[in-house]
């Protein structure tokens, strides 16, 4: 288990002074250099192992109404996306769960747009403000509307796996909600379903700008929620052999639904396959036959590889968790994806994001070289070649993390963000990069993204 009594206010305090922990990009991991095309692959497949589903869901559904919100405080202004928002109101699902008088609304009915507003956000009428993002209705189908977390719990269920679990972090507060929401598609099935929450020992310390503790009412210092790199901790607790990992609003519409379910049985498999490459290997270390898996694959560079010069330090590479992810190409601004970077004289692939980047040139001309970005959906690989499972703190670079500057009470703070869950928390993992479509990926961002192809009936 993680000891995160280490990480004492002091420590922090000299990471704040520090500054933020740059990462220097070598280059950006492209189809063919760093990312693989997904393989052919058989079409029936029954995984007999236990997979868990790793859905991080505690966010909440205020951030998806940022314009609904900007109008009631910001002098009633009409923006470009709350035009489309109210002009469009009835293709959103929750259109029949207004109320009689506010189905009708229009740009002009300027009182009764407020008290729509009102109605839609607040816990007088349908809360979503107040509500998880997961507990947002996304989607109708036929008569029947669904939330992110039931239709991840439908769409989910399709992976053809005999010991099939589902496991979605959650504020605690809204547990009983969730679950409620869930039981009548648990009823006829033999899945188990678990939540936990962000483990509010992992908090961090909140510093002035002297950098001294800001200390509550209580006169009790002051903590913050160290970013989602403290949910490992909850990773580590699951004991399937495979945790399928995805953002809780990528989830298309059921209709739409089937190339993500042939994408994930895919991405599932992939990772078995390799496993096995990996034991064969491990039971009988060879040189040439890891760099013909390297090169496939591009676990790591050849200089690396072959700076290991006996069985024990090619054991050593092989048996650490690893992880298939799956990368979309870049359809906008280049962000956080996959880079070759280097770190105390090691090259290695990972995931970074863009707040990672130094703003130096070189390294900002490396950023706009990227082809590719991480979508979130991660196969990972938690058991040793042995079967036990591995103890996931002890890959993770505790060096690398954030500095967070926001406001509290009008005052400027700062705190620590740990190394991010997909990012430095998984920096001494194995990795496979793998191209997928960019049909697989419809993230719900804002309200308004409901109304993309991905999520009309």
């Amino acid at each position: 288990m993680i000891d995160f009594s280490k990480e004492t206010s002091s420590i922090q305090r000299q990471k704040i002074a520090s500054g933020n922990q740059q990462i220097r990009l070598i280059k950006p991991c492209t189809l063919g250099d760093g990312i693989t095309a997904l393989p052919v692959l058989s079409t029936e497949k029954i995984f007999d192992t236990s997979i868990s589903w790793f859905i991080p869901a505690s966010g909440s559904g205020s951030r998806m109404f940022q314009s609904l919100h900007d109008y009631l405080h910001d002098n009633k202004l009409i923006s470009a996306d709350l035009e489309k928002f109210v002009l469009r109101l009835e293709e959103f699902v929750f259109h029949e769960l207004l109320h009689e008088k506010f189905k009708n609304v229009t740009l002009g009915d300027t009182e009764n747009l407020g008290e729509l507003l009102e109605h839609i956000l607040f816990e007088n009428g349908l809360n979503f403000s107040n509500l998880p993002k997961g507990m947002i209705p996304f989607h109708r189908s036929e008569s029947v509307i669904s939330t992110a977390f039931q239709d991840q719990l439908i769409q989910g269920k399709r992976i053809n796996a005999k010991q099939l679990s589902f496991h979605f972090t959650i504020q605690k507060d809204f547990q009983q909600i969730i679950e409620t929401s869930l039981e009548s598609l648990l009823n006829e099935d033999n899945y188990s379903l678990s939540f936990s929450e962000q483990r509010p020992e992992t908090d961090s310390f909140v510093f002035d700008e002297n950098l001294d503790l800001v200390l509550n009412h209580e006169s009790i210092p002051l903590r913050k929620p160290a970013g989602h790199g403290a949910l490992l901790q909850n990773l580590n607790e699951l004991q399937s052999e495979y945790i399928l990992i995805k953002n809780i609003d990528n989830v298309q519409h059921l209709n739409k639904s089937n190339q993500s379910t042939t994408l994930w049985n895919d991405l599932i498999e992939l990772a078995q396959v390799v496993k096995n490459q990996i034991t064969e290997i491990y039971t009988n270390p060879d040189m040439n036959q890891l760099l013909e898996l390297n090169e496939r694959y591009q676990f790591s560079t050849e200089e690396y590889l072959r700076s290991l010069t006996n069985s024990e330090q090619i054991k050593d590479f092989l048996n650490r968790p690893f992880r298939v992810c799956g990368m979309v190409k870049n359809s906008g601004q280049p962000g956080g994806g996959p880079f070759w970077i280097e770190k105390n004289g090691v090259v290695s692939k990972q995931i970074v994001e863009k707040a990672e980047i130094s703003l130096d040139i070189e390294q900002q001309q490396i950023l706009e070289q990227s082809t590719h970005f991480n979508p979130v959906m991660i196969v990972a690989s938690v058991m040793d070649l042995t079967g036990e499972k591995y103890d996931l703190s002890l890959y993770s670079d505790e060096q690398s993390y954030f500095v967070v500057n926001k406001k509290h009470e009008g005052k400027n703070i700062k705190f620590i963000e740990k190394p991010g869950l997909w990012n430095g928390s998984m920096a001494f993992w194995n990795t496979i990069f793998v191209e997928i479509p960019s049909e697989t990926f419809s993230p719900v961002k804002t309200i308004l993204d409901l109304l993309d192809d991905a999520h009309q009936e």
